[in-house]
């Protein structure tokens, strides 16, 4: 039940943003479900299964939008990679840090990926790059309070908690 509840969410992150928050975006910003939710699994998982997590998804993703294979893989690497970092050294179960590390975290992401995309020939500025980024960050920020806590005990107590097979 544990890997058919995150293909779901997976999927409903690939989907939702070109069609639910279409309508809910700022300015043209929508919010980047997918990093949010490697964000949330690096945070609850070991690095090793955290960076595959990052890896994989952001392959799909790349996959998905058919453009510049390898640019969604690298960066949601990094994020699994720094977000796994920060909640080792961050207490978890704190809104507020959550919040504070799901801003940052995104915010090198988006910057990642809008240099990746410098680099691929898009002619973008730099002023464009951090907005588009601070946008991003912010609007997945927001997101925390009303998807973290459900995420969280899921994680720790529900259907997301990882069980040995001894367990099981």
């Amino acid at each position: 039940m544990r890997y058919v509840l995150i293909a779901v969410m997976f999927l409903l992150s690939l989907i939702l943003p070109g069609t639910v928050f279409h309508f809910l975006s700022w300015s043209g910003i929508k919010p980047d479900l997918v990093m949010l939710l490697t964000i949330y699994i690096a945070m609850h998982h070991r690095l090793s299964s955290s960076i595959l997590w990052g890896v994989g998804a952001g392959l799909v993703v790349d996959l998905y939008l058919g453009r510049y294979v390898g640019m969604y893989t690298l960066t949601l690497a990094v994020v699994a990679f720094l977000s796994w970092w920060l909640a080792k050294h961050w207490y978890r179960e704190n809104f507020v840090l959550t919040t504070v590390n799901v801003f940052l975290v995104t915010t090198v992401g988006q910057i990642l990926i809008g240099l990746l995309s410098l680099g691929a020939g898009l002619q973008w500025s730099l002023g464009d790059i951090i907005r588009l980024a601070t946008g991003i960050a912010l609007y997945n920020a927001v997101m925390v309070p009303i998807t973290y806590p459900l995420i969280h005990q899921s994680f720790v107590r529900g259907w997301l908690r990882y069980r040995p097979k001894y367990e099981r």
